[in-house]
Parts: C-alpha cells; sequence; structure tokens
C-alpha cells in the first residue's frame, strides 16, 4: 500500500521493472477513487526513476499537490502501466499494466500537535 499526504512531496518505491517488456519505459500512474469516483492521470518519465537498482525497486519522487490537490482523502486503486510515449494517459494504449494497488491519501495536518501536561499533586499520609 502506498501512503502519500497532501502538501508533501512523497518517494514511492515500486517493482515495476520485473514486469517490464519495453526498453526504457515511461510510466502512465493511473489513481481511480473509490466514493466520489475520481480518475487522476499522469505520465512520469524513465529518467525520474530514482533508484540506484532498478532491477530490484523504482523509486519515484512526487509533489502530493500537483495531482491531488482538489482530491477527496480515502482509499485509491492505482494502476501502473508502461509505455513508449511521454504524454499519452489513455490506459488503454500501453504497452501493457505493471503494477496495480491501492494508495491512501490523507489530508494536509492544518495543526500541529499540543500535549496536555496536567498539574500533579502528591498527598502523602503521616
Amino acid at each position: 500500500m502506498i501512503t502519500i499526504k497532501k502538501g508533501n512531496t512523497e518517494a514511492i518505491v515500486l517493482t515495476l521493472t520485473e514486469k517490464q517488456t519495453l526498453v526504457n519505459p515511461n510510466y502512465l500512474f493511473v489513481f481511480k477513487s473509490r466514493m466520489p469516483e475520481q480518475v487522476v492521470s499522469f505520465v512520469l518519465l524513465n529518467a525520474a526513476d530514482t533508484s540506484l537498482y532498478k532491477y530490484r525497486y523504482n523509486q519515484f519522487s512526487i509533489v502530493v499537490n500537483n495531482y491531488f490537490s482538489n482530491s477527496p482523502q480515502g482509499e485509491w486503486r492505482y494502476y501502473i502501466y508502461e509505455q513508449a510515449s511521454a504524454t499519452n494517459k489513455d490506459e488503454t494504449k500501453t504497452g501493457g499494466l505493471l503494477e496495480e494497488g491501492i494508495m491512501r491519501l490523507n489530508e494536509a495536518e492544518a495543526f500541529g500537535y499540543v500535549s496536555y501536561q496536567p498539574e500533579t499533586e502528591f498527598i502523602t499520609h503521616g
């Protein structure tokens, strides 16, 4: 499961290379919210993969508000496709599905946590 928070730049770690058939593909990310129905799609280029060991895992950094600023918090399904195109957002025109799963989108924290420190009074007998 991927967890991201609005207002943050988040690192997403995936395993895309194991099912890849294209050499140096670009990646179409498609996110579909459960309620209300909303779709967010974007393409990340192969060069955006910052992993040092691409044959083991793939890592991308995304600015969450660039894609989800007006999106509802909650659970989303995600689908990641390989493709040669750097601009295509139609999932039917890709090289194939590489990974799917669940993403949790959380709201940005509007306040900081403040702890309450009550006064302590000790009463002893004797």
